[in-house]
């Protein structure tokens, strides 16, 4: 081999690591913008320098999320939260099987859940059924029985997301909890 082939060569092998450096590292800055649409933003509001809270648009007929919550079985405040909890990730995860646009919806007016009193077992199931009469999401809780309630116990109904307006027809009589 001759100088001027060997030269060729590292000529060559120099502007291709060149190109793919500039490469991968265009292609790691700007990835996150070719796949993902925009996501929305919250403007966040400074009240008093300390605090932050988000304002959101009309909120006439939101999206929400209702959680009741059955009053007589005296759960404790850490039960009732936990099995809040799970009820609402039931309806996430159903709405975002089902009705992923919907589920944008709730979350752009920052995912509110109401909790609400129920009075008993046949209540929650009569808001049940109305929510499907309504075609309105519902999901009813069963408790595992470890801790205060027996085991299957019905807890908590999530119900929605759903328009503001849909959900009154359904739960417009209830206190909330």
């Amino acid at each position: 081999m001759n100088l001027m082939t060997t030269n060729s060569y590292l000529a060559v092998f120099g502007a291709g690591t060149l190109i793919g450096a500039a490469s991968t590292y265009f292609i790691l800055k700007f990835k996150h913008q070719w796949h993902h649409k925009p996501k929305v933003k919250y403007e966040p509001v400074w009240s008093n320098g300390m605090e932050e809270r988000y304002e959101f648009g009309d909120t006439d007929d939101e999206v929400r999320l209702i959680l009741g919550v059955r009053n007589d079985l005296k759960m404790q405040k850490g039960k009732v939260a936990a099995q809040c909890g799970h009820g609402a990730m039931a309806a996430y995860a159903t709405t975002l099987a089902t009705s992923p646009s919907l589920l944008k919806n709730w979350l752009k007016n920052g995912g509110t859940k109401i909790a609400l009193r129920v009075d008993s077992e046949e209540q929650m199931l009569e808001l049940d059924r109305k929510a499907k009469e309504n075609n309105v999401l519902s999901c009813i809780i069963r408790d595992a029985g470890q801790t205060q309630v027996a085991p299957g116990t019905r807890t908590v109904i999530a119900i929605g997301p759903a328009r503001k307006s849909i959900l009154e027809n359904i739960t417009g009589h209830l206190k909330l909890y």
